[in-house]
């Protein structure tokens, strides 16, 4: 071994050696800063959005002076749930849903149309503080701050073709929750400045139980008979309804005749998830539901992801087999939508905890973009 070493080193003396060093030509050059290139320009300011869909931030709260046409508002509430709790982390996961359809900007490619190029402006007010501990509180919270945001003033070039108690535009609020008790004390807020709304909600489950059966005979709190399974016998209850609205998506049983009866008496329609839709396909749901809701007064919509089948939301409080496909509410959404005079519209019973691969969150941002854009003509204003 020592002879071959030397007769290597010998060999190196007459012959270019292969450990010889390499040559200034034959080094890598630097790669050139991305500045250093004049024909490439780069905005390096950092940026920090975390609103939906990358919108305008406010704090719509808690700042004065005007506001937009459309306003993202969270709803993290969850306790007057009655099956699984958690939904008052859906806002912030219908947020990080919309960061993959953001991508491609606010252009909405099923509509052909950019909301932002209509004279009006959307904005993202972020979640209220709501009480987790008191839900008479919470309650109280929900009304009163979603109403001095309603009543705040509109800045836009144009606007939204409303109908109104006061005779003016008030902002179109699109609440993201929460469980499905947030809808009573926003349509309590929205009767200060509409008066009676028509509601199409959408949902697995009719949500007009009486108290006392939703909540038990024996339930000793009056906060018992507020749940996510009684907003809408409240609100007829109360008042807030007219008697055209609809319950679309149902699947789940009633509990008797007598609630098909209060059903009917408060003026709602069902609209199972499955009969109609068999039978007639998707376009004998959205014609049903327009033949039902007026289209020259305000109209409230309630979005209940669980109205999609558990493979299309796993991440819901209130799962039920054999609902819609996300495909099939979009298309409710922007033709059965079309042209209605929508006043607010609240998406809820979204669950990450449950959500697989944000398939739920995912559904549910893409709802909100279909529903972020004017449904009534944008007026020009001089």
């Amino acid at each position: 071994m020592y002879t071959i070493f030397l007769q290597a080193l010998t060999a190196c003396a007459f012959l270019p050696c292969v450990f010889a060093a390499p040559t200034q030509d034959s080094y890598q050059k630097n790669l050139a800063a991305p500045n250093e290139h004049p024909d490439d320009v780069y905005d390096l300011e950092p940026t920090a959005n975390f609103a939906f869909a990358q919108l305008p931030q406010s704090q719509c709260l808690t700042e004065s002076g005007s506001i937009g046409d459309i306003l993202i508002l969270g709803f993290p509430f969850d306790t007057a749930t009655s099956y699984r709790t958690g939904t008052r982390f859906g806002p912030n996961a219908i947020r990080q849903g919309s960061r993959a359809a953001s991508l491609a900007g606010h252009y909405n490619y099923r509509q052909f149309i950019n909301p932002f190029a209509q004279n009006i402006s959307i904005v993202d007010c972020g979640d209220l503080p709501i009480s987790p501990f008191d839900n008479t509180l919470a309650f109280a919270q929900m009304e009163e701050w979603y109403k001095r945001i309603l009543w705040r003033e509109v800045n836009s070039k144009g606007k939204i073709a409303e109908i109104s108690k006061t005779g003016r535009a008030h902002s179109q609020i699109i609440s993201l929750g929460g469980d499905h008790s947030i809808s009573l004390p926003i349509l309590r807020a929205l009767n200060t400045v509409y008066g009676k709304v028509s509601a199409i909600h959408t949902d697995a489950h009719i949500d007009t139980w009486s108290p006392k059966v939703f909540a038990g005979a024996e339930a000793g709190s009056k906060q018992a008979e507020f749940a996510d399974g009684t907003p809408y016998y409240w609100a007829g209850m109360e008042g807030l309804l007219t008697t055209k609205n609809v319950h679309a998506g149902i699947r789940s049983s009633l509990d008797s005749e007598k609630d098909l009866e209060l059903d009917a008496e408060m003026g709602f329609t069902i609209i199972p998830a499955s009969d109609m839709l068999k039978r007639d396909g998707v376009w004998g749901v959205i014609d049903k539901i327009r033949a039902v809701v007026p289209h020259d007064e305000p109209v409230y919509v309630s979005l209940d992801v669980d109205s999609l089948d558990p493979a299309f939301a796993p991440g819901t409080a209130g799962p039920a087999s054999g609902g819609w496909t996300p495909r099939e509410v979009i298309q409710i959404i922007i033709d059965g939508l079309e042209g209605l005079n929508i006043v607010g519209v609240d998406i809820v019973e979204v669950l990450p905890s449950y959500d697989n691969a944000e398939i739920t969150g995912i559904a549910a941002a893409e709802f909100t973009i279909e529903v972020s854009r004017p449904t009534k003509p944008v007026l020009e204003l001089n």
